[in-house]
């Protein structure tokens, strides 16, 4: 079951290192790519395993290494040291490692609505943020500049809601009733187990309630961007990846017992995989998918991650977003529409 580590808590980790670009390499007539994931191996990264696996990455010319992520693992840091060529990371990370000078080129973004949520029993009436009025909240340990901001942005005073602090991964007090809800959750997580205990529940996603970023996001660095010949090995690496995705979205839970069948990763659940593919596809889809194609970075979402982040103190002023976003790779890549 995943447990996600509030951003703010990495972010808040450090400088991140200085390196030389990662470049691409050419064996055999193949492009060598090193990508490290935004987490491990399961059907979050569906895309990038599947395209790996059923050989379009080879197809396309590329030779990909698939560097899998999760605690104790800083993509930011990898793709500016040059371990890595492409990362795959949360804006907030990608900002605020602008904001200590690194220098990014972000070209794609999986999450249309970023999947960090309150949930709530549905027993509490809480179905909007305005409900939460004298309700008991559990707040999770470090959480608590973002549930500020949540209810600042939604205007209720925080002093109009009870709450409690409770463990990282602690979804026992909401099972019980001694809270009416809990921040933050991952939408795919907490949700599943308060449910398999017997308790209907309310996920208020915080992407829709002035919180949105577009989680999962592709990047490298500017001086490898720059080059021409680097941007044609983006194309193909995107549209192959695209490729992979579009079976997912033609049935999540088929693609959620593939991650499975693989045993990529040890100790995934196939319950909670084919639950978090069936939520996941909502997230990832969005009119601006539809009309332009899957991945689709939007300006407006980073934006105001840039304005939340500044807000919450994680950086000092807000990050210009114009001169890190590019849509060039996602013009050329042809990218099928959801």
């Amino acid at each position: 079951m995943r447990s996600r580590n509030h951003w703010m808590t990495s972010l808040l980790a450090g400088a991140a290192m200085l390196g030389a670009a990662a470049g691409s390499a050419q064996a055999a007539g193949m492009t060598k790519l090193s990508v490290v994931l935004g987490y491990i191996p399961d059907v979050e990264m569906y895309g990038p395993e599947y395209a790996l696996h059923a050989g379009f990455y080879k197809a396309a010319g590329l030779d990909v290494t698939l560097i899998p992520a999760g605690q104790g693992v800083d993509q930011v840091q990898m793709v500016a040291a040059g371990i890595a060529t492409i990362g795959i990371d949360n804006p907030e990370a990608i900002l605020a490692g602008a904001g200590q000078g690194e220098q990014f080129k972000v070209f794609a973004g999986q999450f249309q609505t970023q999947p960090i949520a309150m949930t709530c029993r549905k027993d509490s009436g809480v179905t909007v943020p305005a409900d939460l009025k004298g309700k008991m909240v559990g707040v999770k340990v470090n959480a608590e500049p973002y549930y500020k901001l949540f209810l600042a942005k939604n205007d209720v005073p925080v002093d109009d809601v009870k709450t409690t602090t409770i463990g990282p991964n602690d979804v026992s007090l909401l099972i019980a009733g001694r809270i009416s809800c809990e921040i933050t959750t991952f939408a795919f997580n907490e949700p599943l187990l308060v449910q398999q205990a017997g308790i209907p529940t309310t996920v208020l996603p915080l992407g829709k309630y002035g919180l949105n970023a577009q989680a999962d996001s592709f990047f490298v660095k500017e001086s490898y961007f720059d080059k021409p010949e680097n941007q044609a090995t983006l194309v193909k690496f995107l549209h192959a990846t695209a490729e992979g995705w579009v079976s997912f979205y033609k049935d999540p839970k088929a693609a959620a017992n593939w991650i499975i069948d693989q045993n990529l990763v040890d100790g995934l659940d196939r319950t909670q995989q084919v639950f978090q593919a069936e939520q996941q596809v909502n997230y990832m889809k969005s009119p601006l998918t539809a009309e332009k194609g899957i991945l689709w970075l939007d300006p407006s979402i980073w934006d105001e991650t840039a304005a939340n982040l500044k807000a919450a103190g994680v950086t000092s002023t807000v990050i210009p977003t114009a001169p890190i976003l590019t849509t060039s790779i996602l013009e050329q890549a042809d990218m099928p529409k959801f």
